[in-house]
C-alpha cells in the first residue's frame, strides 16, 4: 500500500513535536484506552495528546487546500480505488460525525505508533499546521466496496 502506514496493532498518536519525548509507550498505555470514538482528545503532562480511537487501521496523510486529511482505511478492494477516490473532495456535502477542537502550544506535529516510547518508535510523520488551534472534523465515507474514516484538520 503505497504511502500508507500501519501500527503494531496500537492507536497512532498525535502530540507536538516538542512534547513527544514526553510519551513512555506501554507505560502511558492506558490513558488512550478510555478513547472510544475515532478521534479523541487526552491529557499526558498537561500537553494535548490526540489518540484514533476504534480499530487500527492503515492511515495516510494527505495535504490537500491548505487543510490536513487524515485518511483511515476501514476497508475497500485495493489501494487504487483510495487513492481514485482522494483524487476529489469526498467530504464536501457531508456530515461530520465528530469534532474535536483542539489548542496546540506549537503548529509542529508528530504522528506515531503509541505502542512504543516515542524514542523508539518505527513510524513518524510529521505535520504542520497553519495556525495553533484547529477544529478536526471527522468523516465515515462508505460507499459500494470502500469504507474510511477522514479526519479533517482546518
Amino acid at each position: 500500500m503505497n504511502n500508507w502506514i500501519e501500527t503494531s496493532g496500537s492507536p497512532f498518536v498525535i502530540v507536538e513535536q516538542q512534547y513527544a519525548h514526553q510519551w513512555k509507550g506501554q507505560e502511558n498505555y492506558n490513558a488512550i484506552c478510555s478513547v472510544t470514538d475515532y478521534l479523541g482528545k487526552i491529557y499526558i503532562d498537561n500537553h494535548v495528546l490526540l489518540v484514533m480511537g476504534d480499530e487500527p487501521m492503515a492511515t495516510r496523510i494527505v495535504n490537500k487546500d491548505g487543510a490536513i486529511l487524515i485518511i483511515r482505511w476501514k476497508y475497500a478492494p485495493d489501494y487504487l480505488t483510495v487513492e481514485k477516490l482522494l483524487e476529489n473532495d469526498i467530504v464536501t456535502g457531508a456530515e461530520p460525525i465528530e469534532e474535536v477542537e483542539v489548542k496546540w502550544d506549537s503548529t509542529e506535529l508528530v504522528l506515531f505508533d503509541s505502542l512504543s516510547p516515542y524514542c523508539e518508535a518505527s513510524v513518524k510523520v510529521f505535520l504542520s499546521l497553519q495556525k495553533t488551534s484547529c477544529i478536526i472534523k471527522t468523516y465515515h465515507y462508505q460507499k459500494d466496496e470502500v469504507s474510511l474514516i477522514i479526519h479533517l484538520i482546518q
